[in-house]
């Protein structure tokens, strides 16, 4: 028994700035057009599980609205603070039931104000098996900050120390946009912890902001699930993101999951 999950950072709005894509034509940034190609972009992919990120109330509407009528529901946890945006997981409602939603808001601030950023944390059952899927969009660290002073790296540790805190033998999938490169403390953190992202074995860019092609963009799992990567759309650095056929400036990553061994739950 398989099932699809998908992870995609959308691009909220509220953070297109005009001279951050030069080689999009402006059209191509507008709402009008870019947001109603995202929802049906996303259908398209028809995965079992969406987990999204930079997902602003409107788009929300809007892909919700696409689904719906493929037999999909959805639900949203909004970021805190001024931030417009949040984290929307959509779920193939024949196969996937939710037991519950949490949002976790991530206590980052180290004496000051917290980022904001937060893990929407969902409870699946899948065909009568159970597990977790974590959705969320972490801070970009600069690497040569000290380890004090990341916060992306502060967000996946409470993320892993939520999942140590729940003593369940329910095992936990991580999606989301981690604005961390694999060499990087953050992922190092997640395989330590004993999670594996899909795309390991064959890595690709997931992301070109400022013609730097990188893989930010993670779907990690744990044991006894085993996952197989499905391909990429193959991006560089002279890449333009978005585009007549990418409406954001992440592409997404999909793969297939399945549980090895026996699974009690």
């Amino acid at each position: 028994m398989t099932f699809t999950i998908a992870t995609y950072n959308v691009l909220a709005t509220g953070y297109v700035q005009r001279e951050r894509y030069p080689h999009t034509p402006l059209e191509l940034l507008r709402d009008a057009r870019r947001k109603p190609a995202l929802a049906e972009y996303i259908a398209a992919l028809e995965a079992d599980i969406y987990c999204l990120q930079e997902v602003e109330r409107d788009a929300f509407a809007l892909v919700r609205a696409r689904l719906e009528v493929l037999g999909y529901g959805g639900t949203l946890a909004m970021n805190g603070g001024q931030r417009p945006d949040g984290c929307a997981a959509f779920f193939r409602t024949d196969r996937v039931k939710l037991f519950e939603e949490r949002r976790l808001e991530y206590d980052d601030g180290d004496g000051g104000r917290p980022s904001g950023y937060v893990a929407q944390l969902l409870l699946f059952a899948i065909e009568g098996r159970t597990l977790h899927v974590a959705n969320t969009h972490l801070m970009w660290d600069a690497p040569y900050a000290p380890a004090e002073a990341r916060r992306g790296l502060r967000q996946v540790q409470a993320l892993l120390a939520e999942r140590d805190r729940r003593q369940e033998r329910i095992p936990w999938i991580i999606c989301g946009d981690l604005n961390a490169t694999p060499d990087s403390d953050v992922i190092g953190a997640l395989r330590s912890a004993g999670f594996t992202f899909t795309h390991a074995a064959a890595p690709a860019p997931t992301c070109n902001a400022n013609r730097l092609a990188k893989l930010i963009d993670y779907v990690l799992y744990e044991p006894p699930l085993l996952g197989e990567p499905c391909p990429v759309t193959p991006i560089d650095d002279t890449t333009p993101l978005p585009s007549a056929t990418e409406p954001s400036d992440h592409v997404p990553v999909l793969a297939r999951l399945r549980w090895g061994g026996l699974d009690p739950h």
